[in-house]
């Protein structure tokens, strides 16, 4: 194999890679370990490439090798102490290991010039897509009981392997929750209308369909964490990307949709705001937080460990170190030792989107990421593949935007050169 060759392994591996992991919630398609392949390929691919000549960003491949050392060490912690069940440490670990090594092998692939930031952003938008299709025909479905909600449920954890969170809600809807796919969708709503130059080899109708469909993701996620966070940021673009013309168009839609849903709108207000349902869901966090906090003062160092949980206080009798103040649990697991290692991992994300020339869009960017980071206060979300992608999704726009910027014709094509993040 010559070095071209390996090179375009590597494209088509990673952008595998992204889609599966933005697609399906557990990386499983009727019974094929569909992005577990797609990880090994990637793994695979870019070893080649690395081996025929390849310069992979030193920095990288530094971080690549602290990210093992640090599951490893952590690994070795738990299993050292007899109150951490070995596959509770083995399961989160591999999932720490798939998380934090997804993201580096995307920005190795794009350090070596295999893939480009403009094809990094397609693969993510074609996965986040499909995957709402999905979700949505799924909510449709179970809406106007064209298939009852329990044969679809059975039938995604029978062939997707993957058990979805679903519930009531008003208006004849369901609540339905596939994985983080979710909060991807939330970030392209905003990305999709307020950085058209990304897109511009995206079919006009398809962004329009994903515009659709995307916010019928967002209502049946049913989250006011996500609202909440499309708000702030259709906010900045209203104040800051949109010409009169558009902020006019978008007033009339907001005041048509608010006219014409303005009871359901109240409805659901009080059932997500103000219910019983959602001071109890709110209780439950807080009641985490002094077991954890206990856990963590018997190890405050280094922690107990990957798989680490209070015994106190478990959520789920199957993953008993799944908490939603993830955080907080973080701090029980790998005390101030490794709880400094990832929040220097999150300060190099934040430095790198920042780095370089900036405006207000790189800090639109890292407010996006920021509010990704936070809802590890409120939800398990941050370790999986899905969130690996959503990882480097701003750092990859911030350098696309830069290079854009920099284009003598910015709005007639999308050219990216050879821009890289690690520059």
């Amino acid at each position: 194999m010559n070095i071209k060759y390996t090179e375009f392994l590597t494209k088509i591996s990673v952008i595998t890679l992204i889609i599966s992991s933005l697609l399906l919630p557990s990386g499983n398609l009727a019974g094929i370990p569909v992005k577990h392949a797609a990880y090994i390929f990637c793994v695979t691919a870019l070893l080649a490439h690395w081996l025929k000549g390849a310069k992979i960003s030193g920095r990288i491949l530094l971080l690549f090798m602290a990210t093992l050392l640090f599951c490893f060490f952590y690994l070795l912690v738990a299993t050292l102490r007899s109150a951490v069940h070995f596959y509770y440490a083995f399961t989160e670990g591999m999932t720490f290991l798939v998380t934090l090594t997804i993201s580096l092998l995307i920005l190795m692939a794009n350090s070596c010039k295999a893939i480009k930031n403009e094809e990094v952003i397609l693969a993510a938008f074609y996965g986040i897509f499909a995957f709402s299709i999905m979700k949505t025909t799924i909510v449709v479905l179970a809406a106007l009981n064209i298939v009852p909600l329990e044969n679809l449920l059975a039938f995604i954890e029978k062939y997707m392997r993957f058990q979805p969170i679903a519930d009531e809600i008003p208006g004849g809807l369901h609540r339905i929750t596939l994985g983080l796919g979710d909060f991807v969708a939330v970030l392209f709503l905003f990305l999709v209308p307020t950085y058209p130059q990304l897109f511009l080899r995206v079919p006009i109708p398809f962004r329009a369909i994903f515009m659709i469909m995307g916010i019928f993701v967002l209502i049946s996620s049913f989250s006011r964490y996500k609202f909440g966070f499309i708000a702030m940021l259709w906010a900045y673009s209203f104040l800051f990307k949109f010409s009169f013309k558009q902020r006019l168009i978008t007033c009339f839609i907001i005041a048509v949709v608010l006219l014409s849903s303005l009871p359901w709108l109240i409805e659901v207000y009080e059932y997500r705001f103000s219910s019983v349902r959602a001071e109890y869901s709110d209780s439950l966090r807080f009641e985490q937080i002094p077991p954890l906090i206990a856990a963590w003062e018997n190890l405050p160092l280094i922690g107990g460990g990957l798989g680490y949980y209070a015994k106190d206080y478990t959520r789920s009798n199957v993953l008993l170190y799944a908490y939603e103040v993830q955080w907080v649990s973080f701090l029980a697991k790998f005390g101030i030792l490794g709880i400094s290692f990832l929040g220097f991992l999150v300060f190099l994300l934040f430095y790198k989107i920042l780095s370089g020339r900036r405006s207000l869009d790189h800090y639109a960017l890292a407010f996006a990421l920021l509010c990704f980071i936070l809802s590890g206060f409120t939800n398990p979300i941050l370790l999986n593949s899905t969130a690996a992608v959503f990882y480097i999704l701003p750092l990859i726009i911030a350098s696309a935007l830069r290079e854009t910027s920099s284009s003598p014709f910015p709005t007639s094509k999308l050219s990216l050169g050879d821009s890289r993040i690690n520059q």
